[in-house]
């Protein structure tokens, strides 16, 4: 190794010291606010609307004991050195297998013991797993019942239908996503525009306010992908309001050969300029629209073939609080409700007796299949801050670390060593081990039977669903699992049903050189193999 990687390494190393002293600190900082009177000390009114803090069930009876299986643990041995080998050659010289680190653990859910473990306690790069930790988390912390919940309100007059000033929104957090709305914003926004008309609103003298309150400001997580990147909708970001989970939607539609094609860009009243240019190309031409936003300006450009009649192309938004904004103004205005006064965004309390004129409510299980199903970033960022600001008043990476902590604590979950700075894993910084992920997913199938129920149906399913649907056909959707994705990381976890009827919780994670093509080529097929091990374990 050279002085200057040595140098890089010991950085790094440095580098996440630091940030785990940070995290612990934070945790006891915050712990020690709330026992002492601080205003997150008892569970908020929003977190009692929403189902309330729920632990995990006790068990009836003392858990079943399972000791470490040798011969399984050998099977899976040999799936990981097959992968190691494909690295080795795929690489060309570039890879050895010294510098591939591969972790395993597996138990028998419901039983305590292991069956498998390789390296288990090993802190690693989880990747999109960490969205595991904070949709467990959320539930605990929320309950299968609980919400976002956005509000709206003014200290104003209402005289004649003109509501004589502000109306105020006060954060909740929400992303106001539906993976099936093609990004329109409408449909989410529409129960706020029917509550206003209800309540006698026909015009708005002053302006639409967006109250952040505590939410920390819109940016990218520490050690995301670098900034060319941070257009994509991976990179979306969150904040205390959002649409389209920070995205805009651009979707394209062919009409007759060489003539402009039609697009349409979501959600509506996004407030960017645009520059517009998709042909229908000709027939068997290359599919070739490209997106992306510059100087406050959105592009869709390029050609469709008309063997492609609709496309969708989703790409992140320059800031989610101002695209809600927008959303919303142009929702209020279609659905007959003038705002003079255009929008604000400040700082305004909600004060006690304050007039709500609506609320808008999104349930939190709304959220889970976009998060673990189909691996959305910004929805999981949303409900990591969420978290932060419902535990600790405040809406920060550093807090909702905090309440990802405490509620590992109340599942039994050892939370020494992880750090976690996002609520998606895009961060290199995020550290947990396959230990920790597989007590976690454990402790909440055998806890509170909603809150079970709705983080088992949030998971893809091997061959059928989201980011698994073309892997682990096989097994006969038998795996439910998150897949798990950034440079030099791959990961798999969640849990599967034996031909024997058992469960096991499993958690697979890898760190590698970043080489192009190791991840689809070496360490999926391994991750898939392990799966095929374990789903085949039969035992009397």
């Amino acid at each position: 190794m050279s002085t200057r990687s040595k140098k890089s390494g010991g950085a790094r190393a440095l580098r996440i010291g630091l940030l785990l002293a940070a995290n612990v600190a934070c945790v006891w900082f915050l712990w020690q606010w709330a026992a002492t009177g601080g205003a997150s000390a008892q569970p908020t009114a929003e977190a009692e609307r929403g189902g309330g803090v729920v632990a995990a069930a006790e068990p009836a009876q003392p858990r079943p004991l399972r000791t470490r299986d040798a011969d399984l643990e050998a099977r899976v041995r040999a799936c990981i050195a097959q992968g190691e080998r494909s690295a080795v050659a795929l690489a060309q010289g570039r890879v050895r297998a010294d510098q591939c680190t591969v972790s395993v653990h597996v138990r028998e859910v419901g039983c305590s013991g292991e069956l498998v473990a390789i390296g288990a306690d090993r802190a690693m790069r989880p990747a999109s797993n960490m969205k595991l930790v904070t949709t467990a988390a959320a539930l605990v912390l929320f309950g299968s019942q609980g919400a976002f919940q956005t509000i709206f309100e003014s200290p104003a007059a209402l005289q004649a239908g003109v509501l004589q000033g502000d109306l105020v929104a006060h954060a909740g957090g929400d992303p106001l996503y539906r993976r099936e709305n093609g990004g329109d914003a409408a449909e989410l926004l529409a129960p706020v525009v029917a509550q206003l008309k209800a309540a006698g609103v026909t015009r708005i003298a002053g302006a639409l306010v967006l109250d952040e309150g505590t939410f920390a400001p819109p940016s990218p997580g520490p050690a995301w992908p670098a900034s060319n990147q941070h257009w994509q909708e991976f990179c979306a970001l969150a904040g205390g309001f959002s649409a389209n989970a920070g995205c805009l939607t651009a979707v394209v539609a062919t009409t007759r050969n060489g003539a402009p094609a039609e697009v349409n860009l979501f959600p509506r009243g996004h407030g960017l300029a645009t520059r517009i240019g998709v042909v229908t190309g000709a027939a068997k031409s290359k599919l070739d629209v490209r997106v992306g936003v510059a100087g406050g300006t959105a592009r869709v450009e390029g050609s469709i073939p008309p063997e492609v009649p609709r496309f969708e192309a989703r790409f992140a938004a320059p800031d989610p609080v101002l695209l809600f904004g927008g959303a919303l103004l142009d929702a209020l205005e279609r659905g007959g409700i003038q705002v003079d006064g255009g929008l604000l965004r400040e700082q305004r309390r909600l004060e006690p007796g304050a007039r709500v004129l609506a609320q808008l409510v999104t349930p939190l299980t709304s959220v889970l299949v976009p998060i673990n199903t189909w691996s959305n970033n910004a929805c999981a960022d949303q409900l990591f801050l969420t978290m932060g600001k419902r535990q600790f008043g405040q809406g920060t990476r550093e807090a909702g670390g905090a309440a990802t902590a405490h509620a590992l604590e109340r599942l039994g979950v050892d939370a020494r060593g992880l750090v976690q700075v996002d609520g998606s894993g895009l961060s290199r910084d995020n550290r947990i081990t396959a230990r920790q992920i597989t007590a976690l997913v454990d402790a909440v199938l055998t806890g509170d039977p909603s809150a079970a129920r709705a983080f088992r149906e949030s998971l893809a399913v091997g061959g059928e669903t989201g980011t698994l649907d073309k892997r682990l056909a096989a097994l006969e959707g038998r795996v439910h699992a998150k897949t798990g994705f950034i440079a030099g990381t791959s990961a798999l976890s969640g849990f599967l049903n034996t031909v024997e009827g058992r469960t096991y919780a499993f958690s697979i994670l890898v760190e590698y050189p970043n080489v192009e093509g190791l991840n689809k080529n070496c360490w999926k097929p391994m991750e898939d193999e392990i799966c095929a091990v374990l789903a085949a374990d039969a035992r009397g």
